[in-house]
């Protein structure tokens, strides 16, 4: 006796390829194009550091910062931070001097540098947001010398090299 097969397509190769064709073109089609516009970033970055670092306004520079921060960071333990991190003094000038986008990421971010009396200041904003819905500061760093350089580390047009 001979068995006759007819195939339907499930199970066959072809139709599992086909699924994951049809998934990953619907992935990619969900997939939302990231677009930063630095300059504002970087505005936005010295903004901050203008109202924290260099005004030391609490409140206002509070307010600045990305709301998933505010969450988790209340007011006292920012002015904690603001104090660990100036321990002797505070910067009298702020300037953002190069960016760095953070591929596929809705953040970038702004390196700045400050100066106080012969005292140098270097910060890393991690700015979240794009060109579309502004920046705000998600997380604040400061190192005692520059940034190490990368291939993606940008200067802002107009700055020295």
């Amino acid at each position: 006796m001979s068995v006759i097969r007819i195939s339907t397509g499930k199970g066959s190769p072809m139709g599992y390829y086909f699924c994951l064709l049809v998934f990953a073109v619907g992935m990619m089609s969900c997939m939302e194009t990231i677009n930063h516009d630095e300059s504002s970033a970087g505005k936005k970055a010295e903004e901050f550091a203008q109202v924290a670092f260099v005004k030391q306004d609490v409140e206002n520079g509070y307010a600045l910062l990305a709301d998933g921060t505010k969450r988790y960071v209340s007011r006292e333990q920012f002015k904690a931070v603001l104090s660990k991190l100036h321990p002797k003094a505070f910067p009298k000038t702020v300037t953002a001097l190069e960016y760095e986008p953070m591929p596929g990421e809705k953040a970038i971010y702004i390196f700045l540098t400050g100066e106080n009396s012969g005292e140098h200041f270097y910060y890393r904003l991690t700015m979240e947001g794009t060109a579309t819905t502004g920046y705000k500061v998600l997380r604040l760093d400061r190192a005692g010398q520059p940034y190490p350089s990368s291939n993606e580390k940008k200067r802002f047009s107009g700055q020295k090299g």
